[in-house]
């Protein structure tokens, strides 16, 4: 059976004296801590935090301490949580990435979350939580929390939190300001832990909790196993773990020894702007590591996370991010799951002016000819544009850039694969991102055919090519929009012989193809007119003065003439 033990989380402080270490110390069990300042009394803690001034008494015997007037600093104090009065409080949302939800309603910056709120995100969204001593809680994607107390010191205004994580985790910074806390715990199914003011990672999955301290330190126990204590109350085996190590309760309840974190990683640094929404990070491995995880915040604290996200390999790529100065942080995960120190770079990112949207060619479209006709759509704030052509979809080999001025292009191109993509400039001369790369394919125009007319059929003829090993397709037509077709055939050489149509005028165009296959209009060659004369025919049918070839192109050839002798047939 699960037993959550939030009044017995610990918090744990070093006990020496000095300022540093002075003041407001959180909880353990069922007392608020504090560590006692030059020229504390107990009446005077009495006023500034219990109910009734007279509650000195009750802290010198439960202090055991001589004189009420005489405290030496740095020592510690148990105050009553229960004698102190508390007011309700609320977390304000700083910040959110995705569709997060609290009690399955959509959370949105500046919204309170009260006592007893239940937040999830998804699996690619986070949100930020601001207490009003000013801590900060981030809650990574996959995160699931209810918030079991959230109040305020009535007298102190110091925080009461107590947050349950029952799946995910939790990155804090528990109050940033110097001030001390009042109490600050996060409790999983198998951890608890309270802190002072520092910076620190819980996460709870299936195999155990998980803890790693950056900065201050944390008291850590495991929710079951609690022990008495000489005063009655309830007190688990716990660590005291100090900033730069990590610790684990196990899913049977063990509480690991603290562990050095893992070093950071070193960065390769990014470019100093990036173009997009998107970039390649990359790191040296960290000896020990068996994963790394890498987020992108939008603040050096890494409070507000624009992405997160865990790989084995030694580079990620980060997506989907806003303008603006981000700043990269990647750790190393070791064999016990613990997250190491981050080694942090900034980004600055730009978005602006926006990439055009492509409109053509269009993805994996096939052009024929020697000239390829570009278009994209205006972007109001570009002031020219800029058109590059790459023979890979990286464009990492030769690459051909055109300014533009308009949001269109021709260029000339010899048949392969390609793939373009296009930005825009400002007036600055500033360029924005890239648009998404977009394939197509460059194919050799149809060939041009060539006609000859011997009275009773035509031969039509092409030029031979070799890349045309499937064959060819030949369509002769009464329109030039090859709406009516005369014939349609497939010719294996670069060669065909078709009926002769009546006089009149036709129109002829041959693709590549393969047989059965209809080629995309675009493919056959520019349709070329052609006209058939009236032949004169002698008695025995052959015609008289027939003329030569004639010719395909804008224009017919000439054929037939007239002829004397015997009887004429008009055909």
């Amino acid at each position: 059976m699960r037993k959550w033990i939030g009044a017995a989380a610990l918090a744990w402080v070093a006990g020496v004296a000095g300022p540093a270490q002075a003041g407001p110390a959180g909880a353990e069990g069922a007392d608020f801590l504090y560590l006692v300042e030059p020229g504390d009394t107990l009446i005077g803690l009495a006023e500034r935090y219990m109910a009734s001034p007279d509650g000195w008494r009750t802290l010198q015997r439960l202090n055991r301490v001589a004189d009420p007037y005489r405290l030496v600093p740095g020592t510690r104090l148990r105050i009553p949580l229960n004698q102190i009065p508390e007011q309700a409080a609320s977390a304000r949302v700083v910040y959110v990435n995705g569709e997060v939800r609290a009690n399955g309603r959509p959370v949105q910056v500046g919204m309170s979350l009260d006592e007893s709120a239940r937040i999830e995100t998804p699996a690619t969204g986070s949100v930020t939580l601001e207490l009003p001593d000013r801590s900060r809680i981030t809650l990574p994607p996959n995160t699931t929390v209810v918030v079991r107390r959230l109040r305020t010191f009535a007298r102190s205004g110091l925080t009461d939190a107590v947050i349950r994580i029952d799946q995910g985790g939790a990155d804090t910074r528990v109050a940033p300001e110097g001030g001390g806390v009042g109490r600050f715990e996060l409790h999983t199914p198998m951890m608890v832990t309270g802190v002072r003011g520092t910076s620190y990672r819980i996460a709870a999955d299936a195999a155990g909790s998980r803890s790693e301290v950056l900065e201050g330190r944390v008291g850590v126990s495991p929710a079951r196993q609690a022990r008495p204590v000489p005063d009655g109350r309830a007190m688990s085996a716990a660590a005291q773990v100090s900033a730069g190590y990590g610790v684990g309760v196990s899913d049977r309840g063990r509480l690991s020894q603290p562990v050095a974190l893992l070093p950071a990683p070193v960065l390769l640094p990014p470019a100093d702007t990036v173009l997009g929404p998107a970039f390649d990070a990359a790191w040296q491995p960290v000896p020990g590591a068996s994963a790394y995880r890498v987020t992108v915040a939008r603040d050096a604290a890494l409070t507000e996370l624009a992405w997160s996200g865990t790989t084995t390999d030694t580079r990620a790529r980060p997506e989907g991010l806003p303008e603006g100065t981000l700043h990269l942080a990647v750790s190393a995960i070791d064999g016990n799951r613990l997250t190491g120190i981050a080694a942090q770079a900034p980004v600055a990112v730009r978005l602006n002016p926006p990439a055009p949207f492509t409109l053509q060619p269009a993805a994996d479209a096939v052009r024929y000819g020697e000239t390829v006709a570009f278009a994209w759509a205006t972007v109001p704030s570009a002031a020219s544009y800029e058109l590059a052509v790459a023979a890979d979809a990286g464009f990492a080999g030769e690459v051909a850039l055109h300014p533009a001025a308009q949001p269109a292009s021709a260029l000339p191109q010899a048949p392969g694969q390609y793939w373009w993509r296009v930005r825009s400039v400002d007036a600055g001369g500033r360029p924005g991102p890239w648009s998404a790369p977009v394939a197509y394919r460059v194919e050799p125009p149809g060939p041009v055919p060539s006609m000859q007319d011997n009275g009773k059929t035509l031969q039509i003829g092409w030029p031979a090519d070799r890349s045309a090993n499937t064959g060819y397709r030949v369509q002769l037509s009464a329109d030039a929009g090859f709406a009516t077709l005369l014939a349609d055939q497939h010719s294996e050489t670069n060669a065909i012989e078709l009926p002769r149509p009546a006089p009149g005028i036709y129109y002829v165009r041959v693709a590549r193809a393969a047989q059965g296959k209809v080629p995309e209009p675009a493919a056959f060659s520019a349709p070329q007119r052609i006209e058939i004369f009236t032949f004169l025919m002698d008695g025995t049918g052959g015609p008289i003065g027939a003329g030569g070839a004639t010719g395909g192109g804008t224009g017919g050839g000439t054929g037939g003439g007239t002829g004397g002798g015997g009887r004429i047939r008009l055909h």
